[in-house]
């Protein structure tokens, strides 16, 4: 009897997170997906069932196509950026410098501060009349006349990429840094006493070496950027002319600037099935056929 009591302890005693995880991440996920099938009156809470018409709805009005593409522009530029300079600044944070520690320090700073304050201040610097970007470059005498960052439709997007971009490089240098940490330093030496230069050795061990970790931070910032609110919300709250507004600021127009709850719900539903896809794909990177991990 006593055997057969300890082999549910385990269960009983994770039973209140998985509550936790019920409450918190079920329940809202079933009533999205309840929602999307209905027309639902924000006045009294009546749900009026309409199938799929919130789903076509989206679909037939000619924006499903324009928003994922631009959704998917705005995450490969961010995505790009963050992994070039993430890993650029890995790489002279490893290096053996006298500054070394306060670099670190320095660079995780951007990780501290909330998001909507460095959007804030960003499109103070980005504002077209009294940024301090357009005088920093009018005093250099690189432009003639102040720019439009943000109220540009061919500049909009771009400028929000470069302000998640600050936001998210921190974080990704510091995974960059710790993966670079790890690579045994005895493999370098004995690269150098084969007669290997600095370009073969990063070229035949530190790429090998970090290979993993490129594929699971590229994967994880790739969701979070495809999710980013805050900085576009912020910055053009989708505009000038819809340039910025991607799924999740689409998501938000329909919810509480329109009030249509279903169709929010419907495209909610879509940006987690497109966000599924790219989980599968990452879980497929990772593991090989044969369920063994990625040397």
């Amino acid at each position: 009897m006593k055997n057969n009591s300890k082999k549910y302890i385990p269960y009983i005693l994770i039973t209140p997170v998985l509550l936790v995880i019920l409450l918190l991440y079920a329940y809202p996920i079933l009533m999205i997906l309840i929602q999307s099938f209905n027309k639902v009156s924000i006045v009294d809470n009546n749900y009026t069932f309409i199938g799929l018409d919130n789903f076509t709805n989206f679909f037939n009005d000619g924006t499903f196509r324009f928003t994922l593409l631009l959704t998917l522009k705005y995450t490969v530029i961010t995505v790009t950026l963050k992994l070039i300079i993430g890993f650029s600044m890995a790489l002279v944070l490893n290096s053996e410098t006298y500054f070394n520690r306060t670099l670190r320090f320095l660079t995780l700073i951007p990780w501290t501060i909330q998001q909507v304050s460095v959007a804030v201040i960003w499109k103070w610097i980005f504002d077209g009349n009294y940024g301090y970007l357009n005088y920093i470059l009018l005093k250099l005498g690189l432009i003639e006349k102040n720019i439009l960052w943000l109220s540009d439709p061919k500049l909009a997007l771009i400028s929000a990429s470069i302000v998640d971009t600050w936001l998210g490089i921190s974080f990704v240098s510091m995974i960059f840094l710790a993966a670079l940490n790890s690579i045994d330093k005895s493999l370098y030496e004995s690269s150098k006493i084969d007669g290997a230069n600095s370009i073969q050795s990063f070229r035949h061990i530190t790429i090998p070496s970090i290979k993993k970790v490129f594929i699971i931070t590229g994967t994880l910032v790739s969701i979070w950027t495809f999710n980013s609110f805050n900085v576009i919300y912020v910055l053009t709250r989708g505009g000038p002319m819809r340039k910025t507004e991607t799924f999740v600021i689409r998501i938000y127009q329909e919810a509480f600037e329109k009030f249509n709850i279903g169709s929010s719900s419907a495209i909610s539903v879509i940006v987690f099935l497109l966000l599924l896809l790219l989980t599968v794909v990452y879980i497929k990177l990772i593991f090989n056929k044969d369920g063994e991990n990625l040397q």
